[in-house]
């Protein structure tokens, strides 16, 4: 458990992970998102899946971190919507790609915590309240570095009206304390 979440600093009902991000997660996570090789989406999402098998969740949406367009235009995929499509099956729930849209910023990679939170603070926009207000949404992400993108996506779904906020993230980089 991360220190956060540990002293009960998080602001998601919770969030998981199927493992840690170190060269093995690395060397799988890594080229699925940037060379399209998306032989490793089974593998990814299975251990997705198997990391939530244990809580009995009910989820109403699964919601794969929106792509600002001109990264999906340049990428050809929104990586987390790939992981979020067996998810959701998984759970028998709606796969939500259209409530939520992103504004485009630069890459947040090699950032600080901090910086991370500025660059990601006000990015998302709800446009569709039908599949957020009173339910119960699994956000899907590929690695959380610093949880800013979780933390401002359940700031905006929580102001949306979602009864119920959960994270699940392939790998997780771990900071020692």
């Amino acid at each position: 458990m991360c220190p956060h979440c540990a002293a009960g600093e998080c602001d998601l009902d919770f969030i998981r992970s199927s493992c840690v991000y170190d060269d093995v997660s690395k060397n799988i996570m890594l080229p699925f998102k940037h060379t399209s090789q998306l032989k490793y989406q089974t593998l990814m999402s299975n251990a997705m899946i198997n990391c939530l098998r244990d809580l009995n969740l009910d989820v109403d949406v699964v919601m794969p971190v929106p792509l600002a367009y001109k990264r999906l235009w340049h990428r050809g995929y929104n990586q987390s919507t790939l992981l979020a499509r067996p998810i959701a099956k998984y759970f028998n729930a709606i796969l939500d790609v259209d409530s939520v849209s992103r504004k485009y910023r630069h890459d947040m990679g090699h950032k600080s915590a901090k910086q991370r939170r500025e660059n990601v603070r006000g990015v998302f926009n709800v446009i569709n309240n039908k599949n957020i207000s009173g339910k119960k949404i699994l956000i899907v992400d590929d690695v959380m570095t610093s949880g800013a993108t979780f933390y401002e996506l359940n700031r905006i779904l929580r102001k949306a009206g979602a009864a119920a906020v959960y994270g699940v993230s392939f790998c997780r980089v771990v900071h020692a304390i």
